[in-house]
């Protein structure tokens, strides 16, 4: 007699996958909200229906089977596929209200960029807005494959195809961990710190080839005891006391409180470049969000600069 096999239901597929990758029935259960009773009987049912035996039973324990290995793999991919078309579901409710997609660097990817979005925000409450935080290079290279609309990265951009404006331009300053003699001055140049222990950026970053043009013109060699990728970590090492670094004003943000900050002369700028496509997507939106980074990088240049000239004049 021919053995009928039944079409296996939706109900029982959940349960063999909430056990694969639970590892138990009752975890099963309880990931799915059922009781332990209900996903062992779909489970049996599902082997029985199947014709397959999807596990073997030791001493207590559910263990997937050849066979049911390979079954739930292709379960997965099919799961997968399905979270898929609901990813590109909410891509397209999010297109509706508008979607913006934004690039920072991660030295300002805290509060500088976090008060550009929230003002942003409340101008255009409706769009839907996505950050990254990567290196420079990568968001440049997002911005061509047009992965993000507008983003914010450090050193010069040459492509015809982009569209880069300086922001934050403002002088170094030098950050020194908390007690360093040479918090008692106003300001530093850089015979102050001849022979210090210094913290910089990685060889043929923009902030450390600006560091390296100030000491030449010096005609000094600056003593670099430690070099970091990010101004994360730049920051960080001077707080732990491993040396004073010379950085824009807005990467002291990530250590407020645990170093202090002197202003550095005579004036080296830095800046960032705010970088949108020619001819890009959501240019209305784009628009939009550039004039609230402009606004807060004006803000901020001018908060920075009362607090060191209040420190210049103490």
């Amino acid at each position: 007699m021919t053995r009928i096999f039944r079409q296996p239901t939706l109900r029982q597929i959940e349960v063999f996958k909430a056990v694969i990758e639970t590892g138990t029935v009752s975890r099963a259960a309880e990931t799915l909200h059922m009781s332990q009773p209900a996903a062992s009987k779909l489970l049996s049912n599902l082997e029985a229906d199947s014709g397959i035996d999807l596990f073997e039973r030791r001493r207590g324990l559910l263990v997937p089977t050849e066979r049911g290995q390979r079954f739930y793999e292709e379960v997965d991919r099919i799961f997968t596929g399905l979270d898929q078309i609901g990813l590109a579901i909410e891509n397209l409710r999010n297109e509706e209200r508008g979607h913006l997609t934004i690039g920072v660097l991660p030295a300002l990817s805290g509060r500088f960029i976090s008060t550009a979005i929230r003002s942003f925000s409340e101008e255009q409450p409706d769009v839907f807005i996505s950050l990254h935080a990567r290196s420079s290079q990568y968001l440049v290279d997002w911005m061509r494959s047009g992965k993000v609309d507008v983003c914010i990265v450090a050193g010069r951009v040459d492509d015809p195809h982009i569209r880069a404006e300086p922001i934050l331009n403002m002088p170094m300053v030098c950050m020194m961990p908390p007690g360093h003699h040479l918090t008692e001055r106003d300001t530093l140049t850089a015979p102050d710190l001849a022979g210090e222990p210094l913290v910089a950026f990685m060889h043929s970053s923009y902030t450390r080839l600006q560091l390296e043009r100030i000491f030449d013109a010096e005609q000094n060699r600056p003593r670099i005891v430690t070099e970091a990728t990010t101004a994360q970590n730049v920051c960080e090492l001077v707080a732990a006391g491993m040396g004073v670094a010379l950085v824009h004003p807005a990467y002291a943000e990530t250590v407020e409180g645990r170093v202090s900050v002197r202003p550095f002369v005579p004036d080296s700028f830095l800046d960032f470049q705010l970088c949108r496509l020619r001819h890009g997507r959501n240019r209305r939106l784009v628009t939009a969000f550039v004039d609230r980074v402009r606004a807060t990088a004006d803000a901020f240049a001018r908060d920075h600069s009362t607090i060191y000239s209040d420190q210049s004049s103490q």
